[in-house]
């Protein structure tokens, strides 16, 4: 039925039930029938203008003086912004229209023909400000749990229990990780409340599907909050935060019923993540006053941007309001991460590569090279100092 069919629209603020869209494009073609010759001669005369049509529908009583109204408006103004709800905002000329009435429920039908306007879009240029990323997270955090409200009232019985099925086992891996901190009994206890409320809340996403998430996003802030808190490892292999990260994200299931609860996991692994933190304090990375090996940090953070762009593919198979809000806000948290993995890549950078036959200790290399011994190990993390041979990277004289 039209009444299911229909996406609301606006024309210079006025609403539109729109039905249907069509797009008309291509070439301005010059087509010479030579005679005597089997092919013409064809001269692309520039791209023909544009053309948007779009049905209209008006139901009621006042059905018939809306659509004139609408019409006069057009007439009087017909440059103007089209709102599309899937092709966004249009910029385009009035040119024509077609009105049909039908006497069944008042219903008016009008197609309105429009010609893309030419003018250019124009970029503001503004200063680049730094952004946040635990702030960005929040954001999307709070656009991605209105989106998940949506979908839990669309969702079956069997779909609502595997939502609860997936959201048991994030808060389970949850409370091993805060079970592995070496924090204060009062802090480890707050935790475990949180935990323990977030357990019970699962049983109610059916109903109070945003009370969840908002308890959901409490739990894994106050995870998050003690994992970073912790003191820093020189062993990955011991690291909290980064075996935290990885739990997360290795809970991801592209099977889930909804895409909160993988959206959840990457800002939960974001959030646990340190490095960050400190990278958005520095203006640049310094390999040698870095804790740990640059290498681990690098690989954290290409995770973490591999799978944000994943959930953005995921979000760009449907086209709402909420899922372009969700869009934007997970395109801006990538930019934010890329951000700090390009500086962390910038910053462990080799200047160039030498190539030693034979074993050499990294301080007696450094003499030979004029370079610094710490440099030259931090450059090459995977080879002892004492026996550096082969493929050697260098940095800058220092």
């Amino acid at each position: 039925m039209w009444e299911k069919q229909y996406k609301q629209g606006r024309w210079n603020g006025l609403a539109l039930n729109i039905l249907s869209t069509s797009l008309d494009g291509g070439k301005r073609l010059q087509v010479s029938d030579i005679p005597y010759a089997d092919l013409p001669d064809i001269k692309v005369m520039g791209s023909k203008a544009n053309k948007v049509e779009v049905e209209v529908i008006l139901i009621g009583s006042t059905s018939l003086v809306e659509a004139n109204a609408l019409l006069d408006n057009l007439n009087t103004s017909p440059k103007g912004e089209l709102e599309h709800p899937w092709l966004g905002e249009l910029s385009l000329v009035f040119e024509a229209y077609s009105q049909k009435i039908s006497t069944k429920r008042g219903l008016v039908t009008l197609s309105l023909k429009f010609v893309r306007d030419a003018k250019k879009p124009t970029l503001s240029i503004t200063e680049s400000t730094s952004t946040n990323s635990l702030e960005q997270a929040n954001m999307v955090e709070s656009v991605s749990s209105a989106e998940f409200v949506s979908d839990v009232e669309k969702m079956s019985i069997a779909e609502t229990n595997t939502l609860q099925s997936d959201f048991t086992h994030l808060i389970g891996e949850l409370t091993g990780i805060a079970s592995r901190l070496s924090i204060p009994s009062q802090t480890l206890t707050a935790i475990n409340q949180e935990i323990n409320r977030a357990l019970m809340a699962i049983s109610s996403i059916a109903n109070a599907p945003s009370q969840f998430a908002e308890q959901l996003s409490i739990t894994v802030d106050s995870v998050a909050q003690a994992v970073r808190s912790g003191s820093d490892s020189m062993n990955p292999a011991v690291d909290n935060s980064r075996a935290a990260q990885s739990s997360m994200l290795a809970l991801i299931n592209i099977n889930s019923p909804s895409n909160h609860y993988n959206i959840q996991l990457i800002i939960a692994a974001l959030k646990m993540n340190k490095d960050i933190e400190h990278l958005e304090q520095a203006p640049s990375f310094n390999i040698l006053t870095w804790p740990k090996p640059h290498s681990v940090t690098l690989c954290d953070l290409e995770s973490i941007a591999t799978q944000i762009e994943a959930r953005i593919h995921e979000v760009t198979t449907v086209s709402t309001h909420k899922s372009l809000l969700l869009f934007d806000a997970l395109i801006e948290l990538k930019k934010s991460v890329m951000v700090q993995r390009n500086k962390v890549e910038q910053g462990a950078k080799p200047h160039r590569y030498i190539t030693c036959p034979h074993f050499i200790p990294a301080l007696t290399l450094a003499q030979q090279e004029g370079h610094s011994a710490a440099l030259i190990e931090a450059l090459n993390p995977l080879l002892h100092p004492l026996f550096l041979s082969g493929t050697i990277a260098m940095g800058d004289n220092v």
